[in-house]
């Protein structure tokens, strides 16, 4: 696979039929086919915009060493430092010195650490991939260490995580105004994700020529502040005036790289492509009825910010489960958090036990009430896998 272009054509690709006469799943190559070409996408990052670090370099000179010992020193001298930049259907586009291109996995890859430990490539990940002579893709070998991964429960067993993003510097939480209740809910969850992947979270309020007056604009975002807390900022847009985008821009400066996030029908692909100064993402129209969208991000994908850093753009998600996210709850709200350790009971639910420090604080009017909805909302929804999967995390 990989010693010919491919390219994207029109019309429905072929399919292998099975002895049934039914559809089978496309092969490897009919996906390809399929795919974008890679010279014709615009504002793929490059390697320099991707920041490598020395240690980077480092962990690649420790998995040359591996490979070496599996393939031979030829095949160990082939491979490069690359960052997955983008994911198609599930095949990575990798960024190298030089030069950017497809990739696939090496078959000891699936077979490998790597695979036992469920780490399979996704957007931001830096990895060892070569490309044998007389081939147009790359084949990944290794996916080196993580700083840290964005990630959310995919259903299933506890503990089953779907990671959307790896080497994160922050998260984005894109949310709408407009006549709609504001998302609070929802934003509180992306908080928590964010806090549990390690990083700072901003909150970019969009499509703020909605809101009829003044007044309603400065309350929803003073109710966003004080959810979010000194845990992160938020930044007030309307891509049709072309306001905020000078902060949103400041929230990556150059060299770092930040998860856009958002339901379909916040805004995102409108902000990123006011952002760009073009229309390069495809947008949809939102339904009157429920202020939803439609996913027109199909792929999970990076796009450099004139004058700015990177950010990691992926489909519009539906549902966000909390679902072993206990210690990005105590991150997002420590000041609650550290409260509930000294509850007289351990299994306090901060309702109407006796001795709770949280519902004290409370009622003395110690604790921001748009903070405290927030956190025991979550903390219900959480505390039922709570002591297993994390039992040194009082909620």
């Amino acid at each position: 696979m990989g010693k010919r272009s491919h390219k994207a054509r029109s019309g429905s690709t072929t399919r292998r039929r099975s002895h049934g006469g039914g559809a089978s799943r496309p092969s490897a190559e009919d996906v390809l086919r399929g795919l974008p070409v890679v010279g014709e996408l615009e504002n793929v990052p490059s390697f320099a915009d991707m920041a490598p670090t020395q240690l980077r370099r480092e962990q690649l000179e420790e998995a040359r060493e591996r490979i070496a010992d599996r393939l031979g020193r030829e095949a160990a001298d082939a491979v490069e430092l690359g960052c997955v930049v983008r994911l198609d259907r599930g095949f990575p586009l990798v960024a190298c010195e030089g030069r950017t291109l497809r990739a696939e996995h090496a078959p000891e890859f699936a077979k490998g650490d790597s695979a036992e430990a469920g780490i399979m490539p996704t957007v931001g990940d830096w990895v060892a991939v070569a490309v044998p002579p007389e081939h147009d893709m790359g084949v990944i070998h290794e996916v080196l260490p993580r700083r840290n991964a964005f990630a959310r429960w995919r259903g299933g067993r506890r503990g089953e995580f779907q990671t959307l993003a790896a080497n994160l510097d922050g998260v984005i939480v894109v949310a709408a105004l407009g006549a709609e209740e504001l998302p609070l809910a929802r934003i509180a969850r992306s908080v928590v994700l964010a806090r549990d992947c390690g990083v700072r979270p901003s909150v970019v309020l969009t499509k703020a020529d909605r809101k009829q007056t003044a007044e309603a604009l400065e309350a929803d975002a003073l109710r966003v502040h004080r959810l979010v807390g000194e845990q992160g900022d938020v930044v007030v847009t309307s891509s049709v005036a072309g306001e905020g985008l000078d902060g949103v821009c400041a929230l990556v400066p150059a060299g770092s790289v930040a998860m856009i996030l958002g339901e379909s029908g916040a805004g995102k692909s409108t902000l990123l492509n006011a952002l760009l100064g073009a229309d390069a993402l495809a947008t949809g129209a939102v339904r009157e009825r429920d202020d939803m969208g439609r996913h027109t991000t199909v792929a999970r994908m990076m796009v450099k910010l004139p004058g700015a850093g990177v950010i990691c753009d992926a489909p519009g998600l539906r549902s966000l489960p909390l679902v072993g996210h206990e210690r990005g709850l105590a991150k997002a709200f420590p000041e609650i958090s550290e409260l509930a350790a000294t509850c007289r009971f351990r299994d306090c639910t901060h309702g109407n036990e006796p001795g709770c420090a949280v519902r004290e604080a409370r009622e003395a009017g110690e604790l921001d009430e748009v903070r405290v909805e927030s956190y025991l909302a979550l903390a219900n929804e959480m505390r039922a896998s709570a002591s297993t999967l994390d039992p040194d995390v009082v909620l």
